[in-house]
């Protein structure tokens, strides 16, 4: 029975202790600080993610501390700067993937880095995203970081992997577990099936996903796959670089959400305010095969959980879409 296998997002909150109340949160005014990490290039929902998060910081809901770029295109970083600096915060340190992994193919992020104006040229010309994870996490306050991933997990894989340096003498996995209180992870498909972004690099994805010290919250496949955004983008006024994506990816059809979710949740739902959105599973452990599939142990001791559908998928996609559309006030000057 659904009451045996379902707790309830706001109940399961208060369980785990990490999330602040809309009430309490809107009377300090205090924004979730977070740490964004993207495949931008092979899909373009990641392009939409950015939209959604600029909106939201512009509503004071979020601070957006830095920014990484899990793929290999030449252009991954460049575009996601360009955007950034759209929405008037081109100062976001951007950091990339230095060594093996990620992908290297795009519909749009050569193009949208061209055409809008940006100050880094090159991914190869930007901080490596493992240094600037540490640097960023080693200035914050203990437990006050939220982590969420939209791509591959070699970024995170080789931040647990880092050792002590300048910024801090902790290890990444101590200095995980020390600054961040959740990640939030669009990723794998439950209660079992085989997701890209984790068999992407699935080596990755073991180490990250079985060594992360603190909670993780999972948007699987099926929770973005029947969220359809992405045609209303069409009404914004040109040039618009998240418009432009869309418009060079599929001529600004609708889109599956996959990373929208994630990050909304990372932001309101680890608040408190999605109840009504999507429930969460017992807790478990998503484990990852070798062949980067995974599956779903419940576990009452553990710290995983995934996102369950509640609201209607054509609801979800209209709030999703509303903070899309939004027009940052750098683009009204």
């Amino acid at each position: 029975m659904k009451s045996k296998i379902v707790f309830r997002a706001t109940w399961f909150a208060v369980l785990w202790g990490f999330v602040a109340s809309p009430a309490g949160w809107a009377a300090d005014k205090e924004p979730v600080r977070l740490i964004f990490d993207t495949d931008l290039e092979s899909d373009v929902d990641d392009a939409g993610t950015v939209a959604l998060l600029h909106a939201l910081a512009d509503r004071g809901e979020v601070k957006l501390l830095a920014m990484g770029v899990s793929a290999r295109h030449p252009f991954s970083g460049p575009c996601l700067d360009a955007i950034n600096t759209f929405y008037g915060r081109g100062d976001i340190p951007i950091g990339v993937l230095k060594g093996d992994g990620g992908g290297n193919k795009s519909k749009y992020a050569q193009r949208v880095a061209e055409e809008f104006p940006h100050d880094l040229k090159s991914s190869a010309d930007a901080e490596d995203a493992t240094k600037l994870y540490r640097r960023v996490l080693a200035a914050q306050p203990d437990g006050s970081v939220v982590m969420v991933s939209v791509g591959f997990l070699t970024n995170l894989a080789n931040l647990l992997q880092s050792s002590a340096d300048k910024h801090s003498r902790l290890s990444g996995k101590e200095l995980v577990r020390r600054k961040i209180k959740v990640w939030v992870c669009m990723g794998g498909a439950f209660p079992k099936g085989r997701e890209w972004n984790v068999f992407r690099d699935a080596k990755a994805s073991q180490i990250a996903i079985n060594g992360w010290p603190t909670r993780i919250v999972f948007s699987g496949y099926e929770i973005g796959k029947r969220v359809m955004t992405g045609a209303r983008l069409a009404k914004l006024p040109k040039p618009h670089p998240v418009r432009r994506s869309y418009e060079l990816y599929n001529g600004l059809k609708n889109r599956e959400s996959w990373d929208q979710t994630a990050a909304l949740y990372a932001v309101r739902g680890v608040r408190g305010e999605l109840a009504d959105f999507w429930d969460l599973s017992e807790p478990g452990t998503m484990r990852v095969l070798e062949d980067g599939s995974n599956d779903w142990q419940a576990q009452t001791d553990r710290n995983h959980v995934y996102l369950i559908q509640k609201l209607p998928p054509a609801k979800v996609a209209a709030a999703i879409e509303d903070l899309m559309l939004h027009i940052p006030p750098a683009a009204k000057r």
